[in-house]
């Protein structure tokens, strides 16, 4: 028999019988154990429970969310790669605000600026979590100075000369020609999509009479499973239908002539060597070959994007009217991200002159 006091703050008489004295004092302590567990406290997290016990209770509950495949897979990777090897070991007491700057500091230095931002997001998600388990009283990632990585890349985009010059370079390449690359990226031009919702395009979303496409997916890498069409709205993620230029008309009913029967559960229009869908990551990798030998160390995929944002802009679309096309709920994001800066604008010296002497 033993007095137990609740969550609710109630004290309350537990009592258990048994063979023995030992016997009855197991049944008590597995009464209490089913008592706490029934009560949502089971494996309950203290001050001076280990970190990595932290991540783990954290983890549980956060893997059930409805978050991308790409995000649960970048915590996992930082979890396991940079937070339980770093600071596993120490009792959440002894995590302070100082431990955690300490340890983005190294990551930093040793992984860069990009992980070390994850790896912040990560603590402070664990943290707060253990705030509202009263395993600690604040969280101590608030006042530990923000990661900003360094931008290599400003926003950018091709002039009308240097997207020929692409194309050419393109044309008169054996391995991009292999791997579809022409096609893939007059399809971001064409549509300014993200080079993984390009990949998602199924023949089934695109209605070449009314030279529309349904757009909302994305090829993502689930652990487990292989290659899947995303379509989940996410923050970065909209469904929604696109007017295809004429060109892009002309450029996917080409390809509907030469279309390939698929291997997978998917129709993709752009498919990998084995008729599945092709991996962006791969794709990635085959386009940055191909930019370096044209002699375009400095050019990405997404600067196709942007080529495609600014050549709207450019014609005098809405910046909502642009951000509606790209799939950004926010027009700074366009304005700010996707836009290219410092071109020569005759409009501007047109403006000007109002100011003659």
């Amino acid at each position: 028999m033993t007095l137990y006091r609740d969550f609710d703050g109630s004290t309350r008489q537990v009592e258990r019988s048994g063979a023995s004295a030992a016997a009855a004092q197991r049944r008590l302590k597995e009464a209490l154990r089913d008592w706490i567990t029934q009560a949502g406290g089971a494996a309950e997290i203290t001050r001076d429970s280990r970190v990595e016990e932290l991540a783990e209770h954290w983890w549980a509950e956060y893997a059930k969310l409805p978050k991308s495949p790409g995000t649960l897979r970048l915590y996992r990777d930082r979890l396991d790669r940079q937070v339980i090897p770093g600071l596993g070991p120490l009792r959440i007491r002894e995590l302070t605000t100082a431990a955690v700057n300490r340890h983005i500091k190294a990551v930093t230095e040793r992984n860069g600026p990009a992980v070390a931002k994850a790896v912040r997001t990560v603590l402070s998600n664990m943290c707060g979590h253990a705030c509202r388990l009263d395993a600690m009283t604040i969280n101590p990632c608030r006042e530990v100075a923000p990661v900003r990585p360094r931008v290599n890349n400003p926003p950018r985009a091709l002039s009308t000369s240097e997207v020929s010059q692409l194309r050419a370079s393109l044309s008169y390449d054996e391995a991009a020609i292999r791997q579809d690359l022409p096609d893939i990226v007059d399809a971001m031009l064409a549509t300014a999509l993200r080079i993984a919702e390009v990949l998602a395009i199924q023949w089934a979303d695109i209605d070449l009479d009314e030279a529309t496409i349904k757009t909302g997916g994305v090829v993502v890498r689930v652990k487990g499973e292989g290659l899947r069409i995303k379509s989940d709205s996410t923050s970065k993620i909209h469904e929604r239908t696109l007017l295809l230029p004429c060109w892009g008309v002309d450029l996917f009913r080409r390809r509907k002539a030469s279309r390939v029967e698929s291997r997978c559960d998917y129709d993709p229009v752009f498919m990998s060597s084995v008729q599945t869908l092709k991996d962006p990551d791969n794709a990635h990798t085959q386009l940055r070959k191909a930019f370096d030998h044209m002699g375009y160390p400095w050019l990405v995929p997404h600067h196709l994007r942007k080529t495609a944002a600014t050549a709207m802009d450019k014609d005098g679309l809405s910046a909502r009217e642009i951000a509606d096309q790209l799939g950004h709920s926010k027009t700074s994001m366009t304005l700010d991200s996707y836009m290219g800066r410092n071109m020569i604008n005759p409009r501007a010296a047109k403006a000007l002159e109002s100011l003659a002497p």
